[in-house]
């Protein structure tokens, strides 16, 4: 039998009825694939050491990233507590400037409704209703006010508290309450 120069072959396995056998066959399972097993093993353990160098590399950069972000943030903790005083200040203007323009958008819109021929002597605007007492110099006037006054938005309900007719004059004194829905 003639070998081929520089190439060796070695079976430690007997070649007997051993080969066929349960153990024999485990053992030529174990001598090839075991290699297999234990080259692949070996690749999992390299990557694994050499992923913990780029790991590392990643932590290093983000915590440099976390303390460059750290002091920018500080260096705004004043300006921020500025801010917080200025809005703390502004807070009571802006519901004071809030409630106002309620009050006024009421008042223009109550302007609006009142017929001419109607004088206010009394004018009482909250936030639960209006209150108006006056005269009107007629009675069309003073329908008109009802009329507007019914169709206004915002109106809930509407009351009479007084009415006076003045038979030598024509005039008409009132004293209505309005609530808002």
């Amino acid at each position: 039998m003639a070998t081929q120069q520089g190439v060796f072959q070695i079976n430690l396995i007997p070649k007997d009825s051993f080969e066929f056998s349960g153990l024999g066959k485990f053992l030529s399972w174990a001598t090839t694939t075991g290699r297999v097993l234990v080259v692949l093993t070996e690749f999992v353990v390299l990557l694994a050491f050499g992923s913990r160098f780029y790991f590392d590399k990643k932590i290093n950069d983000l915590s440099e990233e976390v303390d460059q972000k750290q002091v920018q943030i500080e260096s705004f903790a004043e300006t921020e507590k500025q801010m917080r005083k200025i809005l703390a200040k502004q807070a009571p203007i802006s519901n004071y400037l809030a409630e106002n323009i309620s009050f006024g958008g009421r008042y223009d819109s109550l302007s609006k409704l009142i017929p001419s021929g109607v004088h206010l002597e009394k004018l009482t605007i909250d936030d639960s209703g209006v209150g108006m007492a006056g005269e009107s110099v007629s009675e069309l006037g003073f329908a008109q006010l009802l009329r507007s006054l019914k169709k206004m938005e915002g109106i809930a309900n509407l009351s009479m508290k007084d009415t006076n007719f003045d038979q030598t004059s024509g005039a008409v004194k009132f004293n209505i309450q309005a609530t808002f829905k």
